[in-house]
């Protein structure tokens, strides 16, 4: 992604490997639009999304400076469809649909396109999020890369090629088992077998709700749970983590790691940036983009 825009970028939609063909998607979309009933015409949806796709592209910290941006770059104005840029507040607006009801239906529908239909093995990870010092909304965590950190953290369910299938952003203080029923939950509509996490993990609760899924979850021991464990769990899985199906299994979890690694290649974190809506709005389109490469 391009952190900076300035005059100098000579860019044209047309040309672009992946917002051209992502623009074309979204024109194929069947997003329900407000109906016109006074004043001036509402502006399309389908143009709306295409703007925060661009903001996300180029890493814009905010509606306001997206407003500004489109003012000044008439082909963007034309790429998204605009004949004219909307007030700042219709761009609020359409990101708290997006946030609430929009990504629902969009990440469906790429998800159906990509024929997601039995991932018989998924993977569940967490990856820190930097904010700004300055960000009210964000909290004090630790990670295993960055230590004490301020910011989010995102946790994804993901297929072992890749594909994200379901994602929740927390603040990132919150521990990964206690978000981990949240996402399972959301695997009841794909006919999954086994779920693969890390030591992280390791919590009844967290079997117990993927039981209730007809879900196995897998996840090594613990070592502060490990002097306590005198269940069946506890006694078997170290003996199956040292066979060579344990070890190929759990070496698919690299897949997960990969998708972390993608991610914030193309910019999801953001540590100058402050604000939980502004951070969800563009984590909401990295997820999308990175779904929709697979299509590509």
């Amino acid at each position: 992604m391009i952190s900076n825009l300035n005059s100098e970028h000579a860019w044209s939609y047309e040309i672009d490997p992946l917002l051209a063909p992502l623009f074309r998607y979204i024109d194929s979309l069947s997003l329900p639009e407000t109906p016109y009933v006074t004043g001036r015409p509402p502006v399309s949806k389908k143009s709306l999304l295409k703007c925060f796709f661009l903001k996300t592209y180029f890493a814009i910290d905010s509606l306001r400076k997206l407003v500004r941006v489109l003012q000044r770059f008439r082909c963007f104005q034309r790429a998204c469809g605009l004949g004219e840029v909307p007030h700042l507040s219709t761009f609020s607006r359409a990101a708290k649909w997006f946030r609430e009801q929009g990504f629902p239906v969009f990440h469906a529908q790429v998800l159906k396109d990509l024929e997601v239909r039995y991932p018989k093995i998924v993977l569940i990870d967490s990856t820190a999020l930097r904010s700004s010092l300055y960000d009210s909304q964000a909290k004090w965590g630790v990670s295993t890369r960055y230590h004490w950190l301020k910011g989010y953290k995102l946790h994804l369910c993901t297929t072992a090629e890749g594909i994200i299938l379901s994602h929740v952003l927390t603040t990132a203080n919150r521990n990964d088992a206690a978000v981990a029923p949240e996402l399972l939950v959301s695997l009841k509509q794909w006919d999954i077998e086994l779920v693969l996490g890390d030591a992280a993990y390791d919590s009844e609760k967290v079997r117990q709700t993927a039981e209730q899924s007809g879900i196995l979850f897998i996840s090594p021991i613990n070592r502060r749970n490990s002097e306590e464990r005198k269940d069946a769990y506890g006694r078997v899985l170290p003996v199956f983590l040292k066979t060579r199906f344990g070890q190929w299994l759990f070496g698919l979890r690299r897949g997960i790691e990969r998708v972390f690694n993608e991610l914030k290649s193309d910019g999801v974190e953001q540590p100058r940036w402050y604000g939980f809506h502004r951070y969800v709005l563009h984590v909401l389109c990295c997820i999308l983009m990175h779904n929709f490469e697979f299509l590509l």
